[in-house]
């Protein structure tokens, strides 16, 4: 789903992120060493369905790289099914599971958990880990992106109730809209300032810092 947005370089089918970033980053150490920073992302579901297996092979073959596991406690792209982790099924209430216990029982031992709106934390976080898995003491580094699906009416809302305000800094260049393609930024045409759609916008203010130019901001 990364893939119009250029943060996803490559696609193969669900569950195969971890089995090909251990692939890659063995394919790069018997070719050369200064292979590249390799992060893969998987979602939460996706991770109890068929990531499991592939965290603990690439934890004993020692692969080196950065796990992004996406939370948003729901199974989103399929109709909001729960995930083991909630607690709960169809018919009542059962165990919850734990992603961290879970990648702890694989034998990793870089996990951290945060959330993603917070990009200062996060972005350091991801830079921490990254080190981790480049350290000849490291291995593979599991980052936990936890944020409620804002889809998902039955979660609680986390994010607060701020709007997000075009200052006159914006020289309407659209990168907001073509890089970061938020569905609540519109054209105002070129050269114009953007508007933002209040029934569309969610409040998260990761605009605020995308913008090259300063020109958005949150406010109460």
């Amino acid at each position: 789903m990364g893939q119009n947005l250029g943060t996803v370089d490559t696609v193969l089918c669900m569950g195969a992120s971890i089995n090909q970033a251990a692939g890659f980053y063995h394919a790069f150490r018997a070719s050369r060493k200064d292979y590249p920073p390799i992060c893969a992302t998987i979602g939460d579901s996706t991770f109890f369905h068929s990531g499991i297996p592939a965290l603990m092979n690439a934890v004993i073959q020692g692969a080196r790289f950065v796990l992004v596991v996406m939370d948003n406690s729901t199974t989103a792209m399929t109709g909001h099914q729960p995930t083991p982790a909630l607690g709960k099924n169809f018919d009542g209430p059962t165990i919850p599971l734990s992603i961290p216990e879970f990648v702890r029982a694989c034998g990793v031992k870089f996990i951290e958990e945060a959330d993603p709106y917070d990009l200062n934390n996060f972005t350091r976080l991801l830079r921490s880990a990254g080190k981790h898995a480049r350290d000849e003491e490291g291995g593979v580094a599991v980052v936990i992106s936890k944020h409620p699906c804002l889809m998902d009416r039955s979660q609680p809302r986390t994010v607060s109730g701020k709007k997000v305000r075009v200052t006159e800094k914006c020289k309407g260049c659209g990168f907001c809209i073509k890089q970061f393609e938020c569905p609540a930024i519109e054209s105002g045409g070129e050269e114009m300032p953007v508007r933002i759609d209040e029934a569309t916008c969610t409040g998260c203010g990761v605009c605020v810092s995308v913008c090259p130019h300063k020109a958005l901001e949150l406010t109460d």
